[in-house]
């Protein structure tokens, strides 16, 4: 550990790139260009709850006049590799995780947030099959009326690549407050809905757009208080929004059916918007974001091919991860059962697939989050290929939703995780905006193709469980190109 004003030499030459990071303190660092080799980097050791490290950096043949402008420019390669966070070890750096502590305010924060954005979302398919079986946009169809599922999950990877940026502008907590007004208004402007297209701009759009700028602002800041414990804390923190969805795709089943609808919609937009504004001062970061420097779109990071690996990765399981949520609802109605039973199989996904990834938080720990991840995806994938395929009654129903559920679930908990491993944990908050963008085009469009496969089969959902158990299956084996890239041996934490 470095101690108090301990001076370091480290390779710092011309035009190297500043990672713009939240989890290191090589994102603060106040970079004076120089003409030699090497400069001296004087750290001083502070509290770093509430302010960052103090890192000044000297450079031989340097005025005074000249420290404390902050640069950035590209690099080739295998330069920015080598020289990624200032080529100080991890292990070298004055930055500690408390493993607890108010840590676990911050999680529980970030837990409620998920809890709000991502749970009313999987309880889409209950409003999409009250819409359908109720006629309430007048000779609109599923396939048309999913498009609102698919635009609400998308937007809410809309402002990932810019995240970084305006989270540095104006303020973690103003964005978050900002975000879930936004989307608040979108339920309830969504209440007074005419039309589809009205049904994509409010359930659709603004909510997801709001839900995004809440979200993803919030969803890094727990990994900056845990090590040992990261896996368990990724996992209670992205749980929040299985829970939610447990809770209230069955609530607002039971308000549809006692206030209507529009009232469902109200209720959620003003609740959402209470339950997060309330919890705001849980929501700490340990080192601000850097404020200057930095470009608002990095595209450099297409450069490293883990990033590139985790991109594609995230974007072919999404096409796929809500489509049995969001048609489940219409499905069991096919199958003859009440509508009833498509909400409380919602329910039942979304509460196994919250505790899942607690467990599979743990698992990861011990056996590695990689591993883990890519076992999940794969069991997902299967679990439609022959669960759902051969389901033709409620008994097989629960079991695909137990078995997918469970699996399911690792993608949300341990895709930050394996990303922070992959790509390094200095990079990961200025990467990770650009990387979930990736989902956008998955969500966007995975359930409307479904939804358009039904339709072209005549009703049969066959191909749309093709379509949904192949998508997790191709991303994990993406995921094997980087496993047995680091290591060949199988039985290895990875």
């Amino acid at each position: 550990m470095l101690t108090k004003d301990s001076t370091v030499l480290i390779p710092f030459p011309d035009g190297m790139p500043v990672p713009a990071s939240t989890l290191v303190p090589a994102a603060f660092v106040q970079v004076s260009p120089g003409t030699t080799d090497q400069g001296s980097v004087i750290i001083s050791e502070k509290t770093l709850v509430g302010s960052s490290p103090t890192v000044k950096t000297q450079p031989p043949n340097v005025s005074s006049a000249q420290e404390g402008s902050i640069f950035s420019s590209e690099s080739d390669g295998q330069n920015n590799e080598k020289n990624s966070a200032l080529h100080v070890p991890e292990k070298d750096l004055p930055l500690s995780f408390p493993d607890g502590g108010f840590g676990w305010a911050v999680v529980f924060g970030a837990f409620m947030i998920q809890f709000c954005c991502w749970g009313f979302n999987f309880s889409w398919g209950v409003f999409q099959q009250y819409y359908v079986e109720n006629n309430v946009f007048p000779g609109a169809t599923l396939s048309q009326i999913s498009w609102s599922g698919g635009i609400s999950t998308a937007s809410v990877f809309l402002t990932c690549p810019f995240q970084t940026s305006m989270v540095s502008r104006f303020g973690l907590r103003p964005i978050i407050a900002s975000g879930i007004l936004i989307s608040g208004s979108g339920m309830i402007l969504a209440s007074f809905a005419k039309t589809v297209p009205e049904l994509y701009l409010t359930q659709g759009l603004l909510y997801g757009f709001g839900a995004g700028m809440a979200l993803f602002t919030s969803v890094a800041i727990p990994v900056q208080w845990f090590d040992k414990k990261r896996g368990l804390a990724s996992g209670i923190t992205v749980a929040g929004s299985g829970i939610g969805g447990a809770t209230l795709a069955s609530l607002n089943r039971y308000l549809i059916s006692k206030a209507g609808y529009k009232w469902a919609l109200r209720t959620m937009g003003i609740s959402s918007i209470t339950i997060v504004c309330s919890i705001l001062f849980c929501i700490r970061t340990r080192i601000p974001p850097r404020t200057r420097g930095g470009p608002l779109l990095d595209v450099a990071m297409f450069k490293d091919r883990g990033f590139t690996i985790m991109y594609l990765m995230g974007m072919l399981v999404t096409f796929g991860y809500l489509i049995p949520v969001f048609l489940l609802p219409n499905f069991v109605v096919d199958l003859g059962m009440k509508p009833e039973v498509g909400s409380s199989l919602v329910s039942a996904f979304a509460g196994v697939n919250a505790i899942s990834r607690i467990l599979l938080g743990f698992v990861a720990d011990r056996y590695g989050p990689l591993n883990v991840l890519i076992l999940s995806s794969v069991f997902s994938g299967l679990a439609c290929l022959i669960l759902w395929m051969n389901t033709h009654g409620l008994a097989m129903a629960i079991i695909f939703v137990v078995v997918y559920g469970s699996n399911a679930g690792g993608f949300n908990s341990l895709f930050p995780v394996v990303a922070a491993d992959v790509i390094g944990v200095e990079k990961l908050a200025a990467a990770v905006g650009l990387l979930y963008s990736g989902n956008f085009f998955g969500n966007l469009l995975g359930t409307p193709l479904a939804s358009a496969i039904i339709a072209a089969s005549g009703g049969s959902y066959t191909g749309t469980m093709v379509f949904a158990g192949s998508a997790p299956i191709l991303g994990a084996c993406l995921l094997l190109i980087i496993r047995f890239r680091d290591e060949k041996r199988i039985f290895v934490r990875m």
